[in-house]
């Protein structure tokens, strides 16, 4: 996160509200545009923890393109 200049909070938003969620077997792609960053979509890598009710991140990207 810090090598992509990226905050806990944004990434915390992020996962709060995300504008595309994609499933990717057990991991999930969640995607936000941010009005105050000049990039593309920030998107983050995550895997459900369910059974602790967690998040975890697995990496995030900036300039991010949906296909």
């Amino acid at each position: 996160m810090i090598e992509r200049g990226i905050a806990v909070d944004t990434v915390g938003l992020l996962i709060e509200e995300p504008d595309v969620a994609v499933a990717q077997g057990p991991k999930w792609l969640f995607a936000k545009s941010f009005a105050e960053r000049q990039d593309n979509l920030v998107a983050a890598v995550l895997l459900e923890r369910k059974e602790k009710g967690l998040w975890v991140v697995l990496t995030v990207l900036v300039n991010f393109r949906l296909k």
